[in-house]
Parts: C-alpha cells; structure tokens; sequence
C-alpha cells in the first residue's frame, strides 16, 4: 500500500456574512487556536436590506485584505439567514426535489440553490415516503455575493446556511453514539429575527426562521465576572449539573457561561416569540416523538442579555444555556483589535465557528 504526504495547509478564512454583523475568524494551521477575528457590525434596519448588506459584506472583506493578520485568499461564508428559507418536506417515491421546494417554498424564485438534509426517522420508514429538511436560497442573490467576492479576488472554499453552522459550532461536545439519543434546541436571537434549529447529537434535523427578534437593540459586550459561574435550572433557584460542557471540555469549568438566573420578569421574553418556539416544539415533537427536547442553547448577539433567555426557558420549561462557541479554541493571542477578546462572552460568533470547525456536508453548489 503507498502512502501520500499531504502538505499542511492553512486554514480558509470563515466569515459569517450575518443580518446585523459580520463576523470572521481563522483558525491556526493547527487548528487549536484562533489566529485572526474580525466583527462588524452592519447598520441596523427596520428590515433586512439586500443592497446595504452587500455593501457592508464587501467592506469587511476589503478590510481583511488589508490586514496582515489573515492567512490566504480562500474563504468558507455563511449568508444572511434572510436568504435562507427552511421547510420539512415529505417526498412521494420518485417526486422531485427541487419541484417539491419550489411549491412549499414560492418565494424562492426559479432555479433555487437547494441543499437537502435526509431526516427519514427509522420508526416510519416503513411507509415508503422521504422526510428532508429543505434548505434553499434564490439563486440571484447567492451569485451577486459570488460576484463580490470574485471582484475583491477571495477564492470561494464554500457557501453555506447559518442554521447548519450554529448546530456544528457545538460539535464538540456531540462527539459519543450516545449524544444521537439527545435533542437540543438552538436559538439564535439576532437583531431582526430568530433562527431556530433542533439537533439530535451533531445531526440537523429540523430548523425554522422566525422574523420576531428577542431583543430590538445592540446587546453591549460581557465581560466575565471574577467568580465561577455556575448554570441555574429553568424551574427551580438551585444550581443545576446540566449542560455544563457546552463551551468547554468535559475536563475543564465553564467559565465563559453566564448563570441563567430563575425568576426573571416575565416581560424580559416577547410573548409572540414564545409562542413561535412552543410552535416550533411542537413541530419537531411531531416529526420524532422519540427523542424529546431535553435542553436549550442560546446563541447569537440577543443571548448576551440573559435575562430574556431565561423569561424563554421558563416558558418553554426546559434547562438552557449561553453557548459560547470560541471558547473550544485558544484566543489567548487572537490577532483582533478587539479588547478583552479572550474574556468575553460570545455567543454571536456561533455561525462564523460552525463555519471554522468544518462544514463539508453543508456546502451549497
């Protein structure tokens, strides 16, 4: 049997061209630390405007070309969740998907970047139907951000959907058999809106946009209070065991954790938003009764404030905790102009570490 030598290769950068901010990272070639990050925040609008975006994504890429701190020209992106429609399709044998996507899904336009995902539970494959989770975005608007990126001379290593990228940010800690037999329900609470994703173990099964936003203002930077934190459960006062690995390994504290404190004011969750996660519940319980939600991770800028977070798992009556994704790598000496960056919270990197951690079963062609 020959053997072939690889050359080590650097790292693509992972840039998450998100609705209120655009953040970038890149891993170190031996993938353990986070060399570089970038974030920049994209005037907040009432609405999500495609025109703004793209400038505000070209801008970002231009300052990282100016940086000596980024390694290449090769870039993996995520593209706003805006762009993104999500729906559970059940396909007759023989019917097609795409055709099938454009019905479920008519404001795609023609000719859709489709990505499907087989969630074809083994308790009713009997019945001789497929069960996918369709993931699609308007052709147009993918290639004008293609276009961008070739004028500005970046090498395209993927494009990919940020519901995939904030459920592979904590593949980490998914890594036994036995973490398939565990649902988890990701929230990522944006400025604009919510995206909603259900894994069982590191496996995508369900995801869901919501156009109501958990909070309507930029949530100010965290830094870590001195002492350990520890997680509180959703229903009683007294620290909880759960979930304590989410943003370390299981050998070390959670410092970057936030304590999710019970007895938050009702009013810190908007009621309209509640309702839509107990309707996204049902759904998913609906598809896969046979493994229950057991547990909420929030992500993204609206998870900085914990108090909302916990007023939302009250609601919904499940254990939670912030994620924060970075905190599996060492960012001791991130290139990043960013103050305190090893000691803060940062749950709104998830999709840009999905993006860094690998994603080459999400790629969209």
């Amino acid at each position: 049997m020959r053997f072939r030598m690889r050359r080590p290769t650097t790292p693509p950068i992972a840039a998450d061209l998100g609705e209120s901010a655009i953040h970038a990272i890149q891993l170190s070639d031996a993938g353990c630390e986070v060399a570089a990050a970038l974030s920049l925040d994209v005037d907040w609008r009432e609405s999500f405007d495609p025109d703004a975006h793209l400038t505000a994504a070209r801008a970002a890429v231009d300052q990282l070309a100016a940086s000596d701190a980024w390694a290449g020209r090769r870039m993996i992106i995520a593209l706003p969740a805006a762009l993104v429609s999500m729906a559970h399709l059940r396909l007759e044998p023989g019917e097609d998907v795409t055709l099938a996507a454009q019905s479920r899904l008519p404001d795609i336009g023609p000719d859709p970047m489709v990505r499907t995902i087989d969630v074809s539970s083994p308790w009713k494959s009997g019945r001789g139907c497929r069960e996918l989770l369709c993931l699609a975005m308007p052709r147009d608007a993918v290639l004008r951000y293609v276009a961008m990126l070739h004028d500005c001379k970046v090498d395209i290593a993927g494009i990919y959907t940020p519901a995939s990228m904030m459920l592979r940010a904590f593949s980490h800690v998914n890594r036994r058999d036995s973490d398939a037999d565990v649902a988890t329900m990701y929230v990522e609470l944006d400025r604009h809106n919510t995206t909603v994703a259900f894994g069982q173990g590191a496996s995508l099964v369900a995801a869901r946009s919501i156009s109501i936003a958990a909070t309507t203002s930029a949530a100010a930077r965290v830094d870590l209070p001195a002492a350990p934190l520890a997680t509180v459960s959703a229903d009683t006062a007294g620290p909880s065991g759960f979930l304590d690995t989410i943003s370390r390994r299981s050998n070390q504290e959670s410092p970057s954790t936030p304590r999710l404190e019970a007895g938050a004011p009702a009013n810190e969750a908007p009621a309209a938003l509640c309702e839509e996660l107990r309707t996204c519940m049902r759904h998913y319980q609906g598809l896969f009764s046979e493994i229950p939600i057991q547990r909420i991770v929030f992500t993204g800028p609206g998870a900085l404030e914990a108090a909302p977070c916990c007023a939302m798992a009250q609601a919904l009556h499940l254990p939670a905790q912030i994620g924060d994704p970075l905190a599996q790598w060492d960012s001791t000496s991130t290139a990043s102009g960013i103050s305190d960056w090893a000691r803060q919270l940062r749950p709104q990197w998830s999709v840009a570490a999905g993006l860094a951690a690998g994603a080459d079963e999400e790629s969209t062609s």
